[in-house]
């Protein structure tokens, strides 16, 4: 049976070997708007898409006989900048011991893409300008060999297949980026307060810099659309689909106003564009992934993609995500951040139309096993209420009144995005069977691992399995 897993990174990755095992025609779906860590240097100083979750995806895969090649593709350069730059330098150079047991028609393939993705460093590095020059500190060796191999081929997608043909990782398995693209794509998050959070990072593991993201009740609104004026800069009209629940001044903004904002030094050249959001020009490489981040101060009321100026858009999805999601025999929306992971996914043009088409009964929600910054006080039903939304919200329809989805004039049922709910047995997220059951959708209880928030992988895969290939 085919599998289409739409997850984020980390949490997703310790299930490889658990998907594999029910079936070996799997499909990862993952979004590409992280901009923290190692990727958010490339993505500063390079441009394109954020990597870094199909890199940790595709490393995972690498098969044992390959053992040499996950090592050098995991590695993250020292935190010390000095010694970073000296690993990286051997790695180009090849020299580095991580090159032991590569063979050497294959190191010198890896190393010339290497050679390419730092001939571009150096180029886009201003040697007189901080700010423009490249922290090397925790960068990821497979981050930069996709950045590498997509500059030169001008392609993310053949990037990926190449990692994977370079690597032996099967071909009945795909990865694949929800948007294929060379630019760089942002979310934010409009709080039910009525604030906005710009960038993956700053809504769900936030800098380490203190500086920064500002304190969540001071958090600015996004940039607003260009009124349209009449001849003498009267603004006719202010149009905001945001629904803010702030004060919002009206006056003349023309386009002109955003150039005029833009120096020299915001100038870039390739995948970058030539202006950023504020919000998204300061540095989240030391980003903080403890259980002690403080949660929201409002509940997130829905995410949405922005251009660079901090207006809201909607980019259309990958073809053959579209195509994985209409044809799966299964559709797991898999653990991870649900507003930051699954739902960046979710609201593409095309997959929500993807997910309602296939007639397939089988469209599973794992839930994740306690809460994250961006789910606290949620329950299981609000996981599948979100999910719902945001594949209205793919349609270009709003919800009704009661809360339902409504496409056409006709309600969408929620078993026809979410049929089962795999949860963990006494979780730290509420889940009321009778209120899902109501709506259609199985519920089934996963055993803990110990006294950990952790499914008991075992029995995850029996439970899986039975849901996944009953009749």
């Amino acid at each position: 049976m085919s599998i289409a897993v739409i997850s984020g990174g980390t949490a997703t990755n310790e299930l490889v070997p658990l998907f594999s095992s029910i079936s070996n025609k799997i499909t990862y779906i993952l979004p590409i708007s992280d901009n923290g860590g190692s990727t958010s240097e490339i993505i500063r100083i390079i441009g394109g898409p954020a990597i870094g979750d199909i890199r940790s995806r595709l490393t995972r895969l690498i098969p044992t006989n390959q053992e040499p090649l996950r090592k050098l593709l995991s590695f993250r350069l020292s935190s010390d900048p000095r010694s970073a730059k000296i690993e990286w330098n051997e790695i180009v150079e090849g020299s580095h011991e991580l090159w032991n047991g590569i063979n050497p028609s294959t190191k010198e393939i890896f190393r010339s893409f290497f050679i390419h993705v730092h001939t571009e460093l150096l180029k886009r590095s201003k040697m007189h300008n901080t700010n423009k020059q490249f922290r090397y500190e925790l960068a990821n060796v497979g981050n930069l060999f996709l950045t590498g191999v997509r500059l030169f081929i001008g392609s993310l997608d053949s990037a990926i297949e190449l990692f994977i043909r370079l690597t032996g990782i099967s071909s009945d398995i795909h990865v694949l980026p929800c948007i294929n693209t060379n630019f760089p794509y942002h979310i934010s998050a409009l709080l039910e307060n009525g604030l906005i959070i710009t960038g993956q990072s700053q809504i769900s593991h936030p800098s380490d810099n203190k500086s920064y993201p500002p304190v969540i009740n001071k958090t600015r609104p996004p940039s607003p659309t260009i009124p349209p004026s009449n001849d003498s800069g009267e603004i006719l009209d202010f149009h905001s689909d945001l629904k803010l629940n702030v004060q919002q001044k009206k006056f003349p903004l023309r386009a002109s106003s955003f150039h005029s904002a833009v120096s020299s030094d915001d100038e870039e050249s390739g995948n970058t564009p030539q202006y950023i959001h504020p919000d998204l020009k300061i540095s989240q490489l030391h980003i903080s992934k403890s259980d002690n981040i403080e949660p929201l101060l409002s509940p997130i009321e829905r995410i949405f993609y922005i251009s660079p100026h901090g207006e809201e858009i909607c980019p259309i999805a990958h073809n053959r995500v579209t195509t994985t999601l209409s044809k799966a025999d299964c559709i797991v929306f898999s653990i991870g951040s649900l507003m930051t992971s699954v739902v960046p996914v979710v609201i593409l043009k095309g997959v929500g139309k993807a997910i309602l088409n296939n007639p397939v009964k089988k469209k599973i929600l794992l839930l994740n096993g306690c809460h994250d910054r961006e789910t606290n006080g949620m329950c299981a039903i609000d996981f599948v209420d979100v999910l719902v939304k945001s594949t209205v919200y793919s349609l270009g329809h709003s919800t009704n009144a009661d809360g339902g989805a409504a496409t056409a004039g006709k309600d969408v049922p929620w078993t026809n995005v979410v049929s089962h709910i795999v949860y963990l047995e006494d979780s730290q997220i509420l889940v009321d069977q009778e209120s899902l059951k109501s709506k259609g959708i199985n519920c089934v209880e996963v055993k803990r691992l110990g006294d950990s928030n952790y499914y008991d992988p075992d029995d995850l895969e029996k439970k899986l399995k039975a849901v996944i290939m009953e009749v």
